[in-house]
Formats: C-alpha cells, sequence, structure tokens
C-alpha cells in the first residue's frame, strides 16, 4: 500500500509560482507596505472579509467535474501536467488559486509543502491551522502563514491562506495571498469543494462512517476519518485515514499522514492489515501483515529506510476495531469483566510484533474508559455500540491531545 501522493506545481500566489515559472517574493498585490513616512493599518486589513458573491460554474475541460465558486467575475481554468489550475477573482488584490489533482492528497504533507515554499522567499512569523472540517465525506484541513517579505519601500507584511480537501475524486488545494479575508476564504473554498461533482459518479456509501477531529489547548491540529465496508465472504474491511499537523515552533509545523486498513472475517479474527506512515513528506513507515494460519502471521515491510520481513506467533487473537467494539459493549460496559486485555498489530508501536493494550472502567461512568498500552496512558468514551467517541491522550507539559467525533453514520 502507498501513501496518497502529492504533486504541488506552486500554489501560493505571491510566495511561489507555478512549476513552468521561476518562483518569487510576493508582490505588493499579495504583501501590505507603506512608504517610511505613511502608517497602514494592518489590523484593519487583517480583518476584511468579503460580502457574498455570485455563483460561477466551473468544469474541466475533459468533463472529469463540474463545480461552482462564489467569484467576482468568471474563473479561467488552464490544464497542467496532473493537474487543473483555477484562477477565481475576489475583486481583492489577489486572485484566489485552487488546484484540482488526479491523484489523492494527503493533507498534512500538502500544507507542509505550501508552507515550506512560502519560507522559501518570505520571513514566516506564524503558521497554524486555522480550521478542520468534514465537507461532505471528505476532510478539509486550513492553515495560514503569515510572513515578512523586504520590498523597495520596506517591510511588507503578508497573510498566505491555505486549504486542502482530501477528496478521492476530486482532491482540491486552495490558496490566497493577501492579508485579511480569512473567514472569507472558508466560505468560498468550502462552497466550491462541496460543490465538486465527479463525473464518475458517487461510489457506494459504506456502512459505518465516523469522523473526528484533533485538538490541542481547543486548537484544530488533525482529524481521523474510518469507514468500514462489507467485503467477500462475511468479511470486514476497515480504512483509516488521518492527518495530525503540531507546531513545532510558531514559524513551523511538525506534520503526520497515515493511511491503513484492516480485514477481519466474520468472527472479527484479524486477516490482513496495511499501514503507511509519512513524517514531513517523508514516507518512513510501511508495513503489511497477512495471516498464515490461525495466530501465525507474516510481516513485511520498511521502517525508516530499513527492510524487514519474517513470521510472529500472536499469544492472542489479534484485535480488530470490529471485534474490541463488540467486546467492549458486550463484556466491559455491562461489567461483565473489569478490564479487557487485547493484543494488537499496530505498526507505528511495533512494526514486527503485536503489542498489549488494556482497557478498563473508570468510576466516572459506564462508558468512560482508561486505555493503557506500554508507557501510554489515557481516557476514552465510547458510544452504544462500543466505538469510540472521545479519546484524551497527555502529550506532557500540561498538554492534552484531544481526539472527539464529530460526524457519525450507519452500523459498525
Amino acid at each position: 500500500m502507498r501513501l496518497r501522493t502529492t504533486l504541488l506545481l506552486g500554489l501560493l500566489t505571491g510566495c511561489a509560482t507555478t512549476a513552468s515559472s521561476k518562483p518569487e517574493a510576493p508582490t505588493p498585490a499579495s504583501a501590505e507596505s507603506a512608504p517610511p513616512s505613511e502608517k497602514i493599518d494592518l489590523k484593519a486589513l487583517a480583518a476584511r472579509e468579503l460580502a457574498p458573491l455570485s455563483k460561477q460554474q466551473v468544469a474541466a475541460p475533459d468533463g472529469s467535474f463540474t463545480g461552482e465558486v462564489e467569484a467576482a467575475g468568471a474563473p479561467t481554468l488552464q490544464q497542467e501536467e496532473g493537474v487543473l489550475v483555477m484562477s477565481v477573482p475576489l475583486g481583492t488584490g489577489s486572485p484566489l488559486s485552487c488546484f484540482v489533482y488526479s491523484q489523492p492528497l494527503d493533507a498534512g504533507d500538502s500544507i507542509y509543502r505550501l508552507v515550506r515554499m512560502a519560507g522559501q522567499h518570505t520571513n514566516l512569523t506564524l503558521v497554524r491551522t486555522t480550521d478542520v472540517r468534514l465537507i461532505g465525506d471528505s476532510p478539509a484541513v486550513y492553515a495560514e502563514a503569515q510572513y515578512l517579505v523586504d520590498t523597495p519601500r520596506g517591510k511588507a507584511a503578508g497573510q498566505a491562506k491555505m486549504m486542502v480537501y482530501t477528496h478521492d475524486q476530486v482532491p482540491l488545494v486552495c490558496t490566497h495571498d493577501e492579508l485579511g479575508y480569512a473567514e472569507s476564504f472558508k466560505r468560498v473554498t468550502s462552497g466550491l469543494a462541496g460543490s465538486l461533482k465527479s463525473a464518475a459518479g458517487t461510489p457506494p456509501a459504506p456502512r459505518y462512517f465516523e469522523f473526528h477531529v484533533i485538538r490541542v489547548k481547543g486548537h484544530p491540529v488533525g482529524f481521523e476519518k474510518r469507514a468500514m465496508r462489507e467485503v467477500a465472504g462475511g468479511a470486514r474491511m476497515t480504512e483509516v485515514e488521518s492527518s495530525l499537523l503540531l507546531p513545532r515552533t510558531p514559524q513551523e509545523l511538525m506534520v503526520q499522514d497515515t493511511v491503513s486498513s484492516e480485514v477481519a472475517d466474520k468472527d472479527g479474527k484479524l486477516v490482513a492489515r496495511d499501514y503507511a506512515r509519512s513524517r514531513n513528506g517523508e514516507l518512513d513507515l510501511q508495513m503489511s501483515l497477512e495471516q498464515v494460519r490461525g495466530r501465525e502471521y507474516h510481516y513485511e515491510g520498511k521502517h525508516s529506510g530499513k527492510d524487514l520481513n519474517g513470521d510472529f506467533t500472536a499469544p492472542a487473537d489479534l484485535a480488530t476495531e470490529p471485534a474490541t467494539a463488540r467486546l467492549v459493549r458486550e463484556r466491559l460496559v455491562p461489567g461483565k469483566d473489569k478490564e479487557l486485555t487485547l493484543h494488537l498489530y499496530i505498526p507505528s508501536a511495533n512494526p514486527v510484533a503485536p503489542v498489549r493494550q488494556v482497557l478498563r472502567k473508570t468510576a466516572g461512568g459506564a462508558r468512560e474508559l482508561t486505555v493503557e498500552m506500554g508507557s501510554m496512558k489515557g481516557s476514552v468514551t465510547v458510544d452504544a455500540q462500543g466505538m469510540v467517541e472521545k479519546v484524551v491522550m497527555p502529550m506532557g507539559e500540561g498538554l492534552e491531545l484531544v481526539q472527539e467525533r464529530l460526524h457519525v453514520s450507519g452500523t459498525p
């Protein structure tokens, strides 16, 4: 299994240009400056917003998708290799630039690359995520890079706003390089993303779907999306996509993207698992696990550039998401068991052997649990089906990572 591919061609209006042109520093249209004798109100500029604009229809020249976007005039579209470039006039100093890709995107990797491109030609002063939301059935991550740049008139301030929409059929990246219009940017790009329709049609809905937002100190820093589908022989496949974008410094993000899938047989036993993880845009872990017979499994893949290949015998049946949910709702929540000890294959914790996880009920409520795995301890809240609603994990220095479910549909 490969992690999603990112093919960014140069997305910031001022900080970077298309692949066929030379990157330049932000222009006065995107960075605000004034002669030494004058002062500009940067706070007022940063607070600017747009009233709703009229909707303009957009369509791929090859007919692969259609949509609509708020605009002050007709958008222009240009086909490049692997990407359709859309320029949307907003009636401000800089247009909205959007890019529709032919291959899936990873949210963290895409934001990371955009920020790096901005930093090549500016002095970044603040980089942060600003929102994480579900549009249709796909995540969208918003971020901004505030910067200073030298101009003939002195230092100029700029604000590059970014959005990555990880739709499987119509992946979208949008940027707007101009002080202000932050909420307008979210409104316009969310509307565009939600309107996109692929000519391939809508794929069948999974039997179960959920979407979680991850926060630190109340600030959105990532997401987790989960879908369960029926497969042959009564088996069930669970697919998970996640991105985490944590601030390393005020000017830098540390990002991690993961995609994984597991197949459980009709009894909930693990048949196969695939897992891939990238950090800061570099694939550092990619593993596959297959059941040989019973509790015997074969693994192979790479970890930090090192090839791994071998076998192990699990001490107990390896837990899967459907089986764990069933045990939690039937045994742990009703109080039939005081704790559950699970054995899981989690490559990020140990790529060559199962790991042990213990779930216990707390005194706080029937659906509140503690979770322990090695030195890691946290708390979990589950729903009536035994599925996770909320996770709280300490990060050190008094910080907690909180993962909370915002959307759910279907039956696990």
